[in-house]
C-alpha cells in the first residue's frame, strides 16, 4: 500500500493510538456480578431441578430445615459465580434455557496458572458428598446418565478443593478461588449474627465446611453444564 504524501508508514504507525486493553478482572468484579445474577433467574431448567432435588435431599437428611435452605442458597451463589466468570471471559451461552445438564460432558476449560485456598480445599468435609450423590442419583433429576453427571461435578469440585483449579476455571484461578472464598465468607456472615453464639467452635467449623462444600458444588455444577 502506498503511504500518503509526506507520511512514511513508520510515522503513521507511531501516530496511531495504542490499542485499549480492558483492565484485569478482579475478585470484586466477579462477586458483584454473581450477587446481581442471584437476584434474577440465572439457572437453566435442568440446573433448577437439580437444586430443588438437592434441597429435598438435604431436608430429609438434616435434623432441621434451615441447613437445607442454606445449602440451596450456597449452591445458587456458586453457580452464579461461574456464570459471572463466563460473562467476564466472553464464553457465556446466548441464553440459559433448556436442559443443558443432560448433555454436559464434564470437560472443563483451562487457565494459565494454579491457585490454592484453605477454605476451598477444606470444603469437601461437609455434607457427606458420596451419600448425597447416591441419594440424588436415584431421584428424578436428569434421568439416564446420572452417574456420569455426578462424577463430572465431583471431579470439577475436587479440582477446586485440591489446588488444581486451573483445570476448571476460565479466568485466572487465583482470582476465581479468591472469589469463591469471598462469597463463602459472605454466606457465613449472613448466619453469624443469629447462630454464632449458639454454636461452639467445632459446630461453627462444621457449618463453615458445609456452606463451602455447597458453594463449590454450585460452581462445579455450572462448569459441567457449560464447560
Amino acid at each position: 500500500m502506498t503511504a500518503a504524501p509526506g507520511t512514511s508508514p513508520k510515522a503513521r504507525m507511531v501516530s496511531e493510538p495504542p490499542r485499549h486493553r480492558p483492565p484485569p478482572v478482579t475478585v470484586d468484579d466477579l462477586c458483584f456480578t454473581a450477587r446481581a445474577l442471584a437476584q434474577t433467574h440465572p439457572m437453566t431448567e435442568a440446573a433448577h431441578r437439580y437444586r430443588q432435588q438437592c434441597h429435598r435431599t438435604e431436608r430429609s437428611r438434616q435434623p432441621a430445615p434451615e441447613p437445607a435452605d442454606w445449602a440451596s442458597t450456597a449452591l445458587l451463589v456458586g453457580y452464579c459465580l461461574r456464570r459471572a466468570e463466563e460473562q467476564q471471559a466472553g464464553t457465556e451461552p446466548a441464553g440459559t434455557e433448556g436442559d443443558q445438564l443432560e448433555s454436559g460432558s464434564g470437560e472443563t476449560g483451562g487457565a494459565p496458572a494454579g491457585a490454592d485456598s484453605v477454605r476451598a480445599e477444606d470444603a469437601g468435609v461437609g455434607p457427606e458428598p458420596a451419600e448425597t450423590e447416591a441419594e440424588l442419583a436415584g431421584g428424578e433429576l436428569v434421568g439416564t446418565g446420572s452417574d456420569d453427571l455426578f462424577g463430572a461435578i465431583a471431579a470439577a469440585a475436587e479440582s477446586l478443593r485440591t489446588g488444581e483449579a486451573e483445570q476448571v476455571t476460565l479466568l485466572d484461578p487465583a482470582v476465581v478461588v479468591s472469589a469463591l472464598d469471598q462469597v463463602i465468607a459472605t454466606e457465613l456472615d449472613k448466619r453469624q449474627e443469629h447462630l454464632r453464639e449458639q454454636l461452639d467452635d467445632a459446630e461453627w467449623s462444621e457449618l463453615e465446611d458445609y456452606i463451602a462444600w455447597w458453594t463449590v458444588h454450585g460452581y462445579a455444577l455450572r462448569a459441567v453444564e457449560s464447560p
